[in-house]
């Protein structure tokens, strides 16, 4: 437990580029990509991992399985599972980090073992299958919306790669922790995020929220330009209105764990393909770390509307939304 406190800051990071501006291996999927850049100088500062979530009411369960710096060299690399169990009460977290465990990237699709741990797609499903000391979980989550990414520069070098594999989708768990068995089943989310960045050099906010029948992902990052916007999709369609065309504006602070946190944010604003005008605020904050000492995972509720097409979709749902770096 104390690692993961230590580890939480290279963990909580999901970053959400907006438009395509690098050049070379240009691959945009969910397979591995360290191979292809792992010759380059500013090798050291890699990341990439796949994450998933899956909400069933205020329950949830979210897995990172992530590989950082120098996949070669067994002193330049770190390599490990992060999931966590969450209900309305608590959250039971696990971390496993071996730096000598032995791994496994595929680089056709998303199939990735981290000792014996994988995430994995087969027949156009996803499966999580972890079993930590205190934590086990099976997962399974099944297709929704059109799948999306980009890749983006950002500063000198330092670039962000970003694909959502399932935007929204449908999802079941089985959690084992502490002699008990749990069974959820409700809305899943899946995206993988790889590139080359300094720490303390991005900001962001990020939230996805899933109706039945589509998803509304946002995301703004950036250093001193920010960059990003807001995503509607469903199986046929995906829109974007980009950052600058919208406007995110924080309603209401509080102090979490130590850390300054929006707990109440208005997004609207929209061109001639989409707009939107919604609200986001939490729910629960739950503090993933060491006792007290942990960063906050926010669970929020969002609700407004987004208009597409000349079709206006009220909208009221539950989901996770992150912020970091900015006005903190």
């Amino acid at each position: 437990m104390k690692g993961l406190a230590l580890l939480l800051a290279l963990l909580l990071f999901i970053p959400v580029p907006g438009s395509v501006e690098k050049s070379g291996y240009d691959g945009i999927d969910d397979a591995a990509h360290f191979k292809y850049y792992q010759n380059e100088s500013h090798i050291i500062h890699w990341y990439e991992w796949w994450y998933a979530n899956l909400k069933d009411g205020k329950n949830g369960v979210v897995v990172m399985f992530f590989t950082f710096g120098n996949l070669n060299k067994i002193a330049q690399r770190v390599v490990g599972v992060f999931a966590v169990f969450l209900d309305e009460n608590e959250s039971v977290e696990s971390l496993f980090f071996n730096p000598f465990a032995p791994f496994h990237l595929d680089y056709e699709k998303c199939n990735v073992s981290i000792g014996e741990n994988r995430f994995y797609e087969e027949g156009g499903k996803f499966f999580v299958e972890y079993a930590g000391k205190n934590l086990y979980i099976h997962m399974e989550m099944d297709g929704g919306g059109m799948p999306y990414g980009s890749i983006a520069s950002l500063e000198e070098w330092q670039w962000a790669g970003w694909y959502v594999a399932l935007p929204y989708g449908e999802g079941e768990a089985i959690i084992k922790c502490n002699g008990k068995e749990y069974r959820l089943h409700g809305k899943a989310y899946h995206d993988h995020n790889w590139g080359m960045r300094k720490i303390g050099k991005f900001n962001w906010d990020w939230g996805e929220f899933g109706e039945e029948n589509y998803s509304i992902i946002y995301g703004i990052a950036g250093h001193e330009e920010m960059k990003g916007g807001v995503h509607f999709i469903n199986e046929s369609t995906h829109v974007f209105v980009p950052y600058g065309k919208i406007k995110e504006e924080y309603l209401e602070w509080n102090r979490i764990s130590g850390f300054k946190k929006p707990v109440k944010i208005h997004i609207y604003g929209g061109d001639a393909n989409m707009s939107v005008d919604f609200y986001v605020e939490m729910e629960r904050a739950y503090i993933l770390g060491y006792g007290k000492m942990g960063k906050p995972y926010l669970l929020g509720r969002a609700y407004g509307y987004v208009e597409t097409g000349g079709i206006k979709r009220n909208f009221d749902t539950i989901g996770f939304y992150e912020h970091h770096g900015r006005f903190e």
